[in-house]
């Protein structure tokens, strides 16, 4: 008796990876005609199947390493052994901006944005003009502006890694500003 691990995640046969805080992920297996099912699972909270064949799982935020166990119960009410399932509870990806700074009229400079979690990433990062989304393969990730001719604020978004663990980014350390100073405009030189 093998568990199938739902798609939504990278598994084999003896262990699995989920995103910390995933919810409603599915296990299941081939159940026999009348048989039910006790499921026990670490870091996490059986949301629903009860006592069949296939249940959804609410994980817990943290990274961890749980076990997920079965054990069948025949229509002759013999037990069978435990089957087992090791499910790593992968962090959420993280990504900050650094590069707020001032500059002169017509000038560039450079935004970094360094990520965690697990390569390759797709990023969402917002420049006042709408939003991009990039898919990077190594951290920091260096936006380089055009020439500047007024402020513009970087905003981060949403990160996604390979898992499809995401993140939706807020709060600080996901804006830079960079300020544009005004134009120098020389007065013209006078003479009497």
């Amino acid at each position: 008796m093998a568990i199938i691990a739902s798609a939504v995640f990278y598994a084999n046969a003896q262990n699995d990876t989920v995103c910390a805080g995933a919810s409603g992920v599915s296990y299941w297996l081939n159940g026999n005609t009348g048989s039910t099912y006790a499921w026990t699972v670490g870091g996490g909270t059986q949301a629903s199947g009860g006592s069949t064949d296939s249940i959804t799982i609410d994980f817990l935020t943290t990274t961890g390493i749980d076990t997920l166990t079965v054990i069948e119960t025949d229509s002759n009410g013999c037990v069978g052994d435990p089957v087992k399932l090791a499910i790593v509870r992968m962090p959420l990806p993280t990504a900050t901006i650094a590069g707020t700074t001032a500059l002169c009229y017509e000038d560039s400079t450079s935004v970094t944005i360094t990520l965690t979690g697990t390569s390759p990433w797709d990023l969402t990062y917002n420049d006042g003009s709408g939003n991009t989304t990039v898919n990077l393969t190594s951290s920091p990730f260096v936006i380089n502006t055009s020439t500047l001719t007024a402020s513009r604020t970087y905003t981060l978004v949403q990160v996604v890694d390979r898992l499809t663990c995401s993140t939706t980014l807020s709060g600080a350390g996901t804006t830079a500003v960079v300020t544009v100073y005004p134009q120098v405009v020389t007065p013209s030189i006078q003479h009497n």
